[in-house]
């Protein structure tokens, strides 16, 4: 009995059946079509005060002036920044996902989403509508990866 634990397949077991560039484009248009989303939701968050770390001072009077807070992600509010790491990251998961999913992998997937899900867990207590985000977040990567994404990946022969 072979009790040593199996290699993860993952480097020359699989190809694009699409170029790179087109791939990687693809990627970041839908991780950027993903922010313009979750902006929205965010602006509409912070209006209605329901944002966690937002001080009256630094609340915006305006949808416009909300939505560009939360689209650019670089302001003199630290509660609103995010320096476009969502989006970076969202880049990477989208990338990765369909060649894990086509692997097989998705204990990385899950094991990836635990991980974020702990490390924000206090920060989700004051507002369920960052939780939802962040489900939605899971659920959209999820769903372009497996639907759309993984059938440009292909198992080598």
């Amino acid at each position: 009995m072979d009790l040593e634990p199996s290699p993860v397949p993952v480097l020359g077991t699989w190809h694009l059946s699409v170029s790179v560039c087109c791939y990687l484009l693809t990627c970041a248009a839908v991780a950027l079509a993903f922010r313009a989303l979750f902006g929205l939701f965010r602006a509409f968050a912070i209006l209605r005060g329901d944002y966690p770390g937002v001080r009256p001072e630094n609340k915006p009077n305006t949808f416009r002036e909300a939505y560009k807070l939360c689209w650019w992600g670089y302001n003199r509010f630290k509660e609103h920044s995010d320096l476009g790491l969502p989006t970076l990251i969202g880049f990477a998961e989208i990338a990765s996902f369909p060649v894990l999913i086509v692997l097989g992998q998705y204990n990385l997937i899950g094991g990836w989403i635990v991980i974020k899900t702990a490390g924000q867990w206090s920060g989700w207590t004051k507002s369920r509508t960052s939780f939802n985000r962040f489900l939605l977040a899971n659920i959209l990567n999820l769903s372009v990866s497996y639907f759309l994404l993984s059938h440009w990946i292909q198992l080598n022969k």
